[in-house]
């Protein structure tokens, strides 16, 4: 099963994977449907390719069935353009929506916890399971995502974000209020974040491999680091967004972004097309971590997760325990620093990849100096405007990483797995939430310093790796496109 067109609803399913009409392209896979679409007026009404021969295993029959399936389906109408890019707008501003949110969790819960009298090691527990619920799942949600769809997995992501950071705020607020203490308390707020991690876990690789259907090889990396930069645009927006609804209580960001999470799941349902079942297809092997495709962009995106996670963590105990700041104050002062980091990230992702359409392999390349760089600042100078310097130059190099080794993950398999490939590279990066509190918050209790240091040194470890790896040099989008033409799932960008 693929990932199913904008058609009508109650057109049949179009064509196999290697030939789908793509609805946020105005072309189609192959020569000869590109001159359909230029003919057609806009490329709106392309029709669909004449179907290759059934594969390997041969299936004359099914191959029969699926012509016949796509001359009905050639007459269905499709989406416009304007609404294929507001449905693109809609899915982005709901990646706003969880940047904001993890923003928020990260600035403000380490002050609530010192007053809930949680120790730094809990805090990191309660990332720690949702981070193994994540990774555990999301690869599988990837996969069902293509054989079944990507929108019921996206409202699903979001709809779960909204109801974990309403029941974490609820329980938050109930121990602030003496009302739950001690353990009840706290494994209240375990499987309140624990839902984010189980359920919240299916949006990402669905929405993202909703926007790599749409765009052909060449503009891969920048089709999702545009999804990036929109959760970049929203980590931040979040510190603001958490500052000004503090005004209203000390839990009123979670009960706000939480609103805010449904919203945008309504609006997912409303306007984002797709609208006919999946299409049929022959089943193939189950792509697998394992996979020598993508192990080594894998690889690559577990490193970056734990460099990434550590500090992300600790950042708000460092800003109370090695820069001085109070419990009231650190909120607003770490909010600071993870903005200066999340506007780096967001000009990477919007300017850099965007503009300069850099491959995968040079970001996965660069990356790795700038953490380095950042995190030796953090630890060797603790001031407020060095620290802050120093999450700058970690989120300009985060936001080079995470498209890159997506983007490659996605260039390196067929068109029907590109939802397994994007849950197991997302799945890689949320698996340093899972090391960061065993390793982070044991080397911050050593020295403030010492998970700052540890992650510089494996960012240099993944500098090397970088330069070395054979996979890496070759995650280049024109080599794809030359070798594997046929099979990409769009021949131009979306529109």
């Amino acid at each position: 099963m693929t990932a199913p067109d904008d058609k009508g609803p109650d057109a049949t399913p179009a064509a196999p994977a290697s030939q789908d009409a793509h609805p946020g392209s105005n072309k189609v896979a192959n020569t000869a449907t590109n001159s359909e679409a230029e003919n057609d007026v806009g490329g709106d009404r392309a029709q669909d390719a004449a179907s290759r021969a059934p594969t390997a295993e041969g299936d004359a029959e099914e191959g029969d069935a699926e012509e016949g399936d796509r001359q009905d389906a050639s007459d269905a109408p499709r989406t416009s353009p304007r609404a294929r890019a507001f449905a693109i707008a809609v899915l982005l501003v709901g990646a706003v929506c969880s940047g904001m949110g993890q923003t928020i969790v990260f600035s403000v819960l380490p002050p609530l916890a010192r007053e809930l009298g949680l120790p730094e090691i809990k805090v990191g527990l309660i990332f720690m399971i949702s981070a193994i619920c994540w990774v555990t799942l999301g690869p599988r949600w990837g996969r069902l995502s293509d054989a079944r769809g990507r929108k019921p997995f996206i409202v699903t992501g979001l709809a779960a974000f909204g109801v974990s950071m309403l029941f974490f705020g609820g329980s938050v607020e109930l121990g602030l209020a003496g009302v739950l203490s001690g353990l009840p308390l706290y494994l209240t707020m375990v499987l309140a974040r624990s839902l984010y991690g189980v359920l919240g876990s299916a949006g990402p690789p669905a929405a993202q491999a909703y926007i790599a259907d749409r765009t052909s090889a060449a503009d891969r990396t920048a089709g999702i680091a545009s999804f990036s930069a929109a959760f970049g645009f929203g980590a931040m927006l979040g510190p603001g967004f958490g500052a000004a609804a503090s005004v209203f209580g000390k839990t009123a960001p979670f009960f706000a972004i939480s609103a805010l999470a449904f919203v945008m799941s309504a609006a997912v349902i409303a306007f984002l097309p797709e609208r006919t079942a999946p299409t049929r297809r022959m089943k193939g092997p189950r792509l697998r971590p394992t996979d020598r495709r993508i192990a080594p962009f894998l690889i690559y995106g577990l490193v970056f997760g734990v460099i990434n996670a550590i500090p992300i963590q600790t950042v708000a105990f460092y800003f109370i325990d090695a820069l001085g700041f109070s419990t009231d104050l650190a909120p607003q002062i770490v909010g600071v620093g993870l903005m200066g980091g999340a506007m780096a990230s967001l000009f990477s992702q919007l300017v850099i990849v965007q503009r300069l359409r850099l491959t995968p392999a040079t970001l996965m390349r660069v990356a790795p100096a700038l953490f380095a760089l950042g995190h030796l600042l953090i630890a060797a100078l603790p001031h407020l405007g060095v620290v802050v310097f120093g999450m700058v130059l970690a989120g300009f190099g985060a936001g080079l990483a995470a498209p890159g080794f997506n983007a490659a993950a996605s260039l390196a398999v067929r068109p029907e797995e590109q939802g397994a490939a994007i849950g197991l590279a997302n799945a890689a990066g949320a698996s340093g939430f899972i090391v960061a509190p065993l390793v982070g918050f044991w080397l911050y209790g050593v020295a403030p310093q010492a998970p700052y240091l540890f992650t510089m040194t494996l960012a240099l470890v993944l500098f090397a790796y970088a330069w070395r790896s054979r996979a890496v040099r070759e995650a280049r989008p024109h080599a794809v496109a030359e070798d594997d033409a046929g099979r990409d799932p769009a021949a131009a960008p979306y529109r």
